[in-house]
This record gives C-alpha cells, sequence and structure tokens, in this order.
C-alpha cells in the first residue's frame, strides 16, 4: 500500500499556515494574472520574440519565474487575464465576453514553483454579462465538474498548491438582473460545493481545495458561507481597498468576519493598486504613482501577516496591458522600479518574520 502523496496542507497551531509537502511552513506570496500573451500585442511582440525567442516556456524561466522569485514572490496564483470590458468594479458594469483560460497547467507546473489550478464549474462571475445560473442539482453539473476535474486535476504534482473554483461568483443579485432564487439559496449553495468538490476528490485526494474567489465589493450570502465551509480548505478572497486610509481596515474586518463564520484560514487571492501611467493616463481612483503603489503594497503585506487567519496574499498583475491598467511591470517588460524596489524588500522581511514565529 502507497502512501499519501506529497501536496501542501493548512495547519493551524494558534495561527493559521501552510506548509509545504515536507512539512516546511510557507507564506504563499504571488502574483496573478502573469500570461504571456501581454507580450504579444503589436507594441511589444518584437520584444517577445528578441527576449524570450517567441516562447512561452523560455519566457516562464527567464522572465516570469526568474524575476518574480528574485523580488521575494514564491506562488504563481490564478493566471486567467482580464481582455475584454471598461472596468466594471468602477461603473457597475458588466464584460459582455471574458477572461482568457490561462496559462496551460502542464506549462504552470514545467515552471517550477508552487502553482495554482482553477476549475470553471459555473458561469456565475459579477464580471460576466452572459451568465448561465444551472442547477448544481442536475446530473448535467455534475457531469461537468468530473469532466473538469479528469481533466485538470494533477494530483502527483508536489508543486501545486490547490484548487480555485469561480472567479468573483454573484450568487442572487448579478448586475444583469439574473441569480438563483434567494429563497433556495442554503440548498443550491450545498450541491455546488458537495458536487464540484467530489469531482476534485475523485480524482485528486490530495491538494487543497482554494474555493472561489469571493470579492469584498461583491460580497457573498451567509448561506453560500455556510455551505462552502462544509467541502472547502481555505477561504479565498479578492479585495482591493483603495487609497482611503480606513478602507483596508474595513475590508480586512469583513473578511475577519466571513473567517469567523466559516473557521476556514484565509488565502488573500487577489489585490493590488494602480496609478495613471504612460498607456493607461486615465486609470485614477487609486495612488497617484509607482511610490505611492509601492507605500500601498506595504502597508497592505504588513496588514495581511498580522492576521492570524491569512495564508499570504497574491498581487494583481504582473503586466500591465491596454485593458488591465495595472502591473509590476510596464508594457515593454521593464519593471516599475520604485514599486518593485520596495515589494523586493517587503516580501523577503515579511516571508522571514513569518517563518521566524514559526521557529521560535
Amino acid at each position: 500500500m502507497t502512501g499519501p502523496r506529497p501536496a501542501f496542507a493548512v495547519s493551524n497551531d494558534g495561527r493559521w499556515r501552510l506548509r509545504t509537502p515536507d512539512g516546511t511552513p510557507f507564506l504563499s506570496v504571488g502574483v496573478v494574472h502573469a500570461d504571456d500573451t501581454n507580450l504579444r500585442y503589436r507594441h511589444n511582440i518584437d520584444l517577445f520574440r528578441s527576449r524570450y525567442g517567441g516562447s512561452r516556456r523560455r519566457w516562464l524561466r527567464e522572465g516570469l519565474v526568474h524575476d518574480m522569485t528574485s523580488w521575494g514572490f514564491n506562488t504563481l496564483g490564478w493566471t486567467s487575464e482580464y481582455v475584454s470590458g471598461t472596468g466594471l468594479a468602477l461603473d457597475g458594469g458588466v464584460v459582455d465576453l471574458g477572461h482568457s483560460d490561462g496559462l496551460p497547467p502542464d506549462d504552470l507546473a514545467a515552471a517550477g514553483v508552487p502553482y495554482t489550478l482553477s476549475l470553471r464549474v459555473a458561469e456565475i462571475e459579477h464580471w460576466n454579462g452572459t451568465p448561465a445560473y444551472r442547477d448544481p442539482r442536475a446530473p448535467a453539473f455534475a457531469q461537468w465538474c468530473d469532466h473538469l476535474a479528469r481533466t485538470l486535476c494533477r494530483p502527483d504534482d508536489p508543486l501545486l498548491l490547490g484548487y480555485f473554483l469561480v472567479d468573483v461568483p454573484s450568487w442572487y443579485r448579478h448586475p444583469t438582473g439574473a441569480g438563483y432564487p434567494e429563497s433556495d439559496l442554503p440548498r443550491i449553495a450545498e450541491a455546488y460545493y458537495r458536487v464540484a468538490t467530489e469531482a476534485i476528490r475523485r480524482h485528486d485526494p490530495h491538494h487543497l481545495i482554494l474555493g472561489d474567489r469571493y470579492g469584498t465589493r461583491t460580497g457573498v450570502p451567509d448561506a453560500v458561507l455556510d455551505a462552502m465551509a462544509q467541502y472547502v480548505d481555505v477561504l479565498s478572497v479578492q479585495t482591493f481597498p483603495g487609497p482611503e486610509p480606513r478602507a483596508l481596515e474595513e475590508s480586512l474586518a469583513l473578511i475577519g468576519r466571513w473567517h469567523e463564520r466559516t473557521s476556514r484560514p484565509v488565502l488573500i487571492a487577489d489585490t493590488g493598486n494602480w496609478c495613471p501611467t504612460v498607456m493607461n493616463p486615465w486609470r485614477t481612483g487609486s495612488a497617484r504613482d509607482q511610490r505611492e503603489r509601492a507605500a500601498g503594497y506595504v502597508a497592505s503585506a504588513e496588514a495581511f501577516t498580522e492576521r492570524p487567519w491569512c495564508l499570504g496574499w497574491h498581487w494583481c498583475s504582473w503586466l500591465e496591458n491596454p485593458h488591465r491598467g495595472f502591473g509590476l511591470k510596464d508594457p515593454w517588460d521593464e519593471p516599475y522600479r520604485d514599486l518593485t524596489d520596495a515589494v523586493t524588500e517587503t516580501n523577503h522581511r515579511l516571508t522571514r518574520l513569518v517563518q521566524g514565529r514559526t521557529e521560535g
């Protein structure tokens, strides 16, 4: 009989923490929306060819992983990229098309650093202009979940952190007017999480289930949280609190209440800020420049680390493009040094701090 496969796990000794397959404490400091297609626009495709030979694997190895690890990041988070729409969080609109599928699992696994995968079991995203509220109690939902799981699950990969489900789900108050009936939500949510996680566990009984990526602006009904807590290992949250002094504390207070209700540790699965840039001079509403972005990063990372329920944070995003107007690097693959220098110091310092707490 073979023993359990090596996989990341969570533990709680008064402070929640991730542990690597060999048991080492791990603060997941990740980047999200890292995709080589952001270097395939007309304004930078020649650079992609000259710098990386037009190769995704070479870009992963020589560009993304080299830079992110030198800056103190250790995880490849959600890689699906924002490719359409005009910014629903700012104006309440919805995206009429979609996001990308993200990097292929084989390429993520070949990058050589911890990574996450996503299984889009339902099309109920807040940004989705054509959501599909299918009944998870129907046989078709179970068939779809099993198809995704047997296609995407990687049960033997020790670098896999875990599986996300849906990005910013909107359960019964979607901007389009769609949604599940509120009166039936407890039963619908229970079936959704039970069926989705059973499919994953059939094909991978070892790795963490990171669940949906709830948004603090969109919110999540208590009935959904209660259902999720029965089946999911980690409460994954997106928060973009803005520059107001109390905004971060208010977001963390809300996440803390979700944590208390579910008793699940929290991964800040998507967070970030922005400022006007050469490509996106109209991008306002957050920081004024890259130095202010850096100050916001430091404040957020320190606040996350102080919370005993926080497993880490994943920063949005890697490289600025015409649609997603912010990144650690500009559209021509050069780092915003006023930002990345502060990010590097902060990531290394806080990672050492968390490890020191554990060893102490």
